[in-house]
């Protein structure tokens, strides 16, 4: 009699979870994405060099944007993100990294790091993320912005030597994916060309 009264109770779980399963099994795979921006020539040749290093910290990443999603900004200062999209890794990453390759690219330090390399360095440059969303407060397609704060200290004395906010203001050609990332490239690569211009080892002023 147990075995009946609780083949019922087995029944309604097995259909409950199969419910759930299949809505799972129907969501559209996630895109991810990675970003290829344009980054900055490199200095001149005729410039000094040094033998300055630099570690370049994770970012600290403002309210929503921490994560792999990419954050959409609606009106009403409501944020959201794109439901089949997502960044390859999260975005203070993706940032990071970007910034290491424009610093590398433009060649006035002999090493540049993540916080996370096995080198002292002799300065270090910290980055606030406070934007790297898809705004979508006007009407049509989203424009694309990011702003990353910089500061560059001498690791020695902890005295910050440069401060400044890199960043960049793309308009999508139109509300697709692609177009999207295209504007989130373009944005960036402004980003980055301001970096790279401005953090530079004080030997070389």
């Amino acid at each position: 009699m147990r075995t009946m009264r609780t083949l019922p109770a087995l029944l309604a779980v097995m259909l409950v979870a199969g419910c759930f399963g299949g809505l799972s099994s129907k969501l559209p795979a996630q895109q991810r994405y990675v970003l290829r921006p344009t980054l900055a020539a490199p200095a001149d040749s005729g410039q000094p060099v040094t033998l300055a290093s630099v570690k370049v910290l994770r970012p600290i990443a403002a309210p929503g944007l921490g994560g792999e999603g990419i954050a959409v900004l609606r009106p009403g200062s409501r944020l959201d993100f794109y439901s089949s999209a997502g960044w390859a890794v999260d975005a203070p990453t993706v940032l990071q990294s970007l910034v290491i390759e424009s610093l590398r690219r433009a060649g006035r330090f002999t090493t540049v790091e993540s916080d996370s390399g096995p080198f002292a360095a002799q300065y270090v440059l910290s980055l606030d993320l406070e934007h790297f969303e898809a705004d979508y407060a006007g009407d049509g397609p989203p424009t694309v912005q990011v702003a990353l704060v910089c500061s560059l200290g001498r690791r020695s004395d902890r005295s910050v030597l440069v401060s400044f906010t890199a960043s960049g203001t793309m308009r999508a050609d139109a509300d697709r994916m692609q177009a999207v990332m295209s504007a989130f490239e373009q944005a960036t690569s402004q980003a980055l060309a301001q970096v790279a211009a401005n953090i530079v080892p004080p030997a070389v002023h």
